[in-house]
């Protein structure tokens, strides 16, 4: 089992209601000075069973403590914080990864695993339909090698088949759009999605996907990556020979995949570019898209999709198609046949039989650092929990969603929104009509909150069929993707339900959704150590404050701020406005492509989106805040805590290239650094390595 912090920290933090880093400091004092009198003031003395003691609570709440003095906090904030808890984590075999987002997920995910063995040890026979049947059932599917093994590729065979014996273009393009049409299936071509119309949100269209890149453009054009991809085409060759080709053949085909990878990878966006879409919205009809696909029959390959007669096709890539059609040729059809068999190897592999199952987590746990896997019991119970999101997630919300807590958080996004208004009417940059939008914007959000009022309809299409009635974890998991297919397809010529819920209530997670112009917070997220009701309002704020100041943030982002409140794609700011936007980013940008992880420069193409919240998110709480030095440094303590992170070499260089966040680390200094009323309350000098010159100090909103 992997090893926890939790029975110290979480404990601490959610069942004695001391959360936060106990920064209770003004002015000139130093941070330690006066941490531990602080933590000692808010402890209740609840530990009954006295496991966790005073001094337990200091470290685990605090993150600091008198006697730490190796990192200053004019240096290295994030450190000086974080330095005793960071010191409790110790990333077993198994992880690559440790922060708050991951631990209570691990929290979430061991309450339903006690749900999945009370129902696979009973004898009872549930009703059709029901979680406990759906869940059960699954589970033993999941867990029954033998099963799986027997099975192998089973119901897929006959897809792989019609790839493998395809004997021109045509039919092997026939063959994909018949894996995706019933399936949803990806590789080379006739991949598509349907989802809101980003010029009209309240319709929906249909949107043709690129191809997979498998382990990713990043990687492969990466400077620092070359190893990476040396293991991911090790991985391709030996599940091609698990397939049943010889080494040889293996050996040829992994060549032929590789070129075509990077032939098409040179002609694929960029993932900051992909969330741009002044780049992806291109709409295409049917005879446009027979111009763009020369070499496809694209009549047959929509009418076989089940998405013919639309009046319009969304294009993501254009480059990326035109490549892929000058790909489909003749000559290269054996690699291009090859290349789909990998990429539905690779898509079945964690539901396949043993051989392709450990292969697969092999290659993931060297991308990441792994150097031990999951246990067996572990690994079924979470992916019974991935098949099932939505039967979990009624069980979740009926054992633990607060009511109260809904509402002091809704308190507190009303409080958030208004300040924000407030934040975009001092703008001197921007014009008074151009602020009336804005606010407009802010007015018209939606908010998401806890758990839907009515279960997406994809919940009763999943049924499960046990395997003494002949189901298998593969044709379950198969079932699994037909009804996403449904559900697509039954909104497709309907207007769009807005109220509808796409996270379930266990993520650990808060997103902002452009097109629906909505902040979501699951029901999961509403727990120490983002909210506590015994936490003072500065730990509040810069706990659950500060994330969702960060959401509201991304509707004025580089990307969401080129959506309306409709959630349309319009964009309703001036030339000169955009100007000086784009200006602002820039700087933000290179302000974070200073900073830098194991010698490795962070990405502030990438990651700008993001950043740009971060810093809006902080204006936002501290405007709120405004002078209350003891509530700034709740607030700047909380929120750093809530980031504390640890990874491995190998996932941090994985994050690094793929993503849009920067580390966890660079998040709190950059954000500090660039905050005035950081310098407010903190005796930071211009030598000190959180100083940054007023002048160089970064952010749109500020």
């Amino acid at each position: 089992m992997k090893k926890r912090i939790l029975a110290l920290v979480l404990a601490a933090s959610m069942a004695l209601g001391t959360t936060g880093c106990g920064l209770f400091t003004v002015n000139n004092s130093s941070p330690a000075d006066i941490a531990k009198d602080s933590i000692a003031n808010e402890f209740h003395n609840g530990s009954e069973e006295g496991t966790i003691t005073k001094e337990d609570i200091e470290d685990a709440a605090a993150g600091v403590s008198s006697e730490s003095k190796e990192v200053r906090y004019q240096d290295d904030y994030y450190e000086y914080v974080n330095q005793n808890l960071l010191s409790k984590i110790e990333l077993a075999a198994t992880d690559a990864h440790w922060d708050w987002f991951g631990e209570l997920n691990a929290v979430v995910s061991s309450e339903m695993e006690d749900i999945i063995r009370d129902l696979s040890k009973d004898q009872k026979t549930y009703e059709k339909g029901t979680p406990e049947q759906k869940i059960k059932d699954m589970y033993e599917c999941v867990s029954n090698m033998e099963n799986r093994d027997a099975i192998g590729l089973g119901p897929l065979k006959p897809y792989m088949d019609s790839i493998r014996s395809a004997r021109n273009i045509d039919e092997y393009v026939d063959a994909l759009a018949h894996l995706s049409g019933e399936f949803g299936f990806s590789s080379i071509v006739g991949g598509y999605y349907i989802s809101q119309d980003k010029a009209d949100s309240s319709e929906y269209s249909v949107y043709m996907m690129y191809a997979d890149t498998l382990i990713g453009k990043e990687y492969i054009e990466g400077e620092a990556t070359k190893e990476y991809v040396d293991m991911y085409l090790d991985y391709v060759n030996d599940m091609l020979a698990e397939f049943g080709m010889s080494a040889s053949e293996a050996a040829a085909s992994t060549d032929s995949i590789e070129t075509l990878l990077r032939d098409i990878c040179a002609s694929t966006l960029t993932t900051e570019q992909l969330y741009d879409p002044a780049i992806t919205y291109n709409v295409y009809t049917a005879k446009e898209l027979q111009q763009l696909y020369t070499n496809v029959d694209v009549d047959k390959m929509l009418k076989t999709l089940g998405i013919a007669g639309q009046d319009k096709y969304i294009v993501i890539d254009v480059e990326q198609a035109k490549k892929i059609n000058s790909l489909l040729v003749e000559e290269n059809l054996q690699a291009l046949k090859d290349y789909s068999s990998f990429v539905m190897l690779n898509d079945v592999a964690e539901y396949a039989s043993s051989g392709y199952v450990k292969l697969h987590d092999k290659m993931q746990n060297s991308l990441y650092g792994i150097t031990e896997s999951w246990g067996d019991e572990k690994i079924w119970m979470d992916l019974t929990q991935d098949l099932l999101p939505w039967d979990f997630g009624t069980i979740y919300v009926e054992k633990h969603f607060s009511q109260e807590d809904k509402e002091a958080v809704e308190d507190m996004i009303a409080l958030i929104l208004k300040e924000y208004e407030e934040i975009i009417n001092k703008q001197e940059w921007m014009s008074d009509a151009t602020k009336k939008k804005a606010v407009k914007k802010l007015e018209t959000m939606q908010v998401k909150i806890g758990y839907p009022e009515e279960w997406p309809a994809a919940k009763d299409m999943m049924q499960v069929t046990p395997i003494s009635e002949g189901g298998s974890l593969l044709s379950n998991w198969l079932v699994s993707m037909q009804v996403a297919i449904d559900a697509q397809m039954q909104k497709l010529g309907t207007k769009v339900d807005r109220s509808e819920w796409t996270v379930t209530p266990q993520t650990i997670n808060a997103m902002y959704d452009p097109l629906n112009n909505e902040i979501i917070f699951p029901a999961a997220i509403l727990q120490a150590p983002f909210y506590n009701s015994r936490n003072s309002e500065g730990a509040n704020l810069g706990g659950i404050g500060f994330v969702i100041a960060h959401e509201v943030s991304h509707a004025f982002d580089s990307s969401g701020a080129l959506y309306d409140e409709y959630g349309n794609y319009n964009v309703w700011w001036t030339d000169e406005e955009l100007a000086e936007y784009d200006r602002l980013s820039q700087s933000i940008v290179e302000y974070y492509n200073n900073y830098e992880m194991m010698g490795v420069k962070v990405n502030g193409d990438l990651t700008l989106m993001e950043n740009i919240a971060d810093l809006g998110a902080m204006t936002c709480i501290t405007s709120i805040i405004g002078d209350d030095e003891e509530a700034l440094d709740d607030a700047f303590g909380q929120m750093t805590y809530n980031w504390a992170s640890a990874d491995t070499a190998s996932f941090m260089m994985y994050l690094l290239n793929t993503d849009t966040h920067s580390p966890n680390k660079v998040r709190v200094n950059a954000v500090l650094s660039s905050c005035d009323a950081f310098y407010d309350i903190y005796d930071i000098k211009e030598t000190d390595e959180m100083y940054v010159a007023p002048e160089d100090r970064v952010g749109i909103w500020r």
